[in-house]
Parts: structure tokens; C-alpha cells; sequence
């Protein structure tokens, strides 16, 4: 995809259109009743499974990606695409880019459900380490980071953002870029470029989860500890054998 690379739009439609969407508030039908460290739990989850949906999608765009700068080469000079053509290729990537732009979406919100979940757990946890006092601080870092991130991307490739507003006006813009083979490039190259990027930041929300949870396991194992400590030297002081010389 060398090629591909030095086009304006290496992820001006893409990574433009994931940044468009407005955040979808998180589900709550898996976490109602359930305690903060359950729901921690619940989040890593949900994470794992959103990066294996990743990997599939990322996979699925390099793949149809390929197959158009390939045909693009075969016809350097046609501007148009045969109908079946976009049926075999073209309409496939641009349906694996909308199951991207859902599948970022998601992480977003699981994101912003971690400085929630982070922030209960320091109240709850009252007294625990850096690492659960600083979990909620982690999650909001990483949705600024992940949001900076495609930002980055697209000046770097002299493209501003708010140039794409919406969905879909970023979805208008693919169909744009569709009539032409050097279009059909650009789009490519950008789906490609969004899918490392979303990749990428969801392996990092699913490091981020795992420590938490871990922080949390070691936590409840020291207050248990602490109890147990507490509750034998009780026990022991109660069932001591008494001082005879007291008794005189």
C-alpha cells in the first residue's frame, strides 16, 4: 500500500467519519445491580470482545484495500468502475468502514463507562492505591489520547477534522471519492490507516481494564487478609489460657 500512503486522504474519510460520531451513551442492561468490581469485570469483557471484532474488521479492510489498489492498477486510466466491480469490492470495504466507525464508537463508550467505573472505586476503595485512585484519570487520558491521535493523523495529512461534521457527510464524501480511481485509493488507504489506529487504542483500553481489575483482586485481597489477622488475634485473646498468678 506504498502508494497509497502519500494520498491526501489517507484517512480523511475514514478516521474523519470516526470522529464524527457522537458517542453513544454505554448499555447498561449487563452492569444494573452489580457492584463496581463486578462491573469492571463486565468492562473488560465487553473490551475483549470489541477487539476481536477489531482485528476481524481491520483484517477485512487491508484485505478489500488490496483488492482495489490492485484493480486500480490493472486500469491506471479508467475513471470508472465496473458496477460488478463495486459489488465484489468496493461495496464491501465501504461496509467494513461503517463496522468500524461502530465498532470505535463502542470503544469511546466504554471508555467514558471506565472514568465512571474508576471514580466509584475510588470512593469505594477508599484508602487504596495509585492504581485504583488513578483508574478513572487513566480511561479519561485514553479517550482524549485515542481522539488526538486520529486528529494527529489527519493534519499530518493537511485535513482538519470539523472539515468532516458528521457521518454523513463523511459517508457523502466516500461516495465522492468513488468516482474516480484515485478516489477509490484514498478512501482505501484511509480505511486501512483508521483500522490500525482502532486497533491499536482497543488493545490499550483492554491493558488499561486489566489493570484495574488487578488492582481491585489485590486490593480485596489485602482488606480479607487484614480481617483474617484481625479476627485470629481476637480469637486468640479470647481463648488464652489465663494467668494463674492473676488469679492468687
Amino acid at each position: 500500500m506504498n502508494k497509497l500512503k502519500k494520498s491526501k486522504l489517507v484517512l480523511a474519510v475514514a478516521g474523519a467519519s470516526l470522529l464524527a460520531l457522537p458517542l453513544p451513551s454505554f448499555a447498561v442492561s449487563e452492569v444494573a445491580g452489580s457492584t463496581f468490581p463486578e462491573q469492571i469485570v463486565q468492562e473488560g469483557t465487553q473490551i475483549e470482545s470489541l477487539a476481536k471484532q477489531a482485528e476481524e474488521v481491520t483484517t477485512q479492510i487491508s484485505m478489500y484495500a488490496n483488492d482495489v489498489e490492485r484493480y486500480e492498477n490493472m486500469v491506471t486510466n479508467t475513471l470508472d468502475m465496473p458496477q460488478a466491480m463495486f459489488a465484489k469490492v468496493w461495496n464491501p470495504l465501504v461496509g467494513s468502514i461503517q463496522k468500524l466507525t461502530a465498532i470505535y464508537s463502542q470503544a469511546q463508550a466504554l471508555g467514558y463507562a471506565g472514568q465512571n467505573i474508576g471514580a466509584q472505586l475510588a470512593q469505594e476503595y477508599e484508602g487504596a492505591g495509585s492504581s485504583i485512585k488513578n483508574l478513572s484519570a487513566t480511561y479519561a487520558n485514553w479517550n482524549a489520547t485515542t481522539n488526538t491521535d486520529m486528529q494527529d493523523a489527519l493534519e499530518s495529512q493537511g485535513l482538519a477534522a470539523q472539515n468532516f461534521a458528521t457521518q454523513d457527510s463523511a459517508m457523502q464524501a466516500i461516495n465522492a471519492e468513488a468516482a474516480t480511481a484515485k478516489g477509490r485509493a484514498q478512501v482505501a488507504g484511509a480505511a486501512v490507516a483508521a483500522a490500525n489506529v482502532t486497533t491499536k487504542s482497543i488493545q490499550q483500553l483492554e491493558q488499561i481494564t486489566m489493570a484495574g481489575q488487578d488492582a481491585v483482586i489485590a486490593y480485596d485481597k489485602q482488606k480479607k487478609a487484614e480481617k483474617n489477622a484481625t479476627a485470629k488475634a481476637v480469637a486468640n485473646g479470647l481463648f488464652a489460657a489465663p494467668n494463674m498468678n492473676n488469679l492468687l
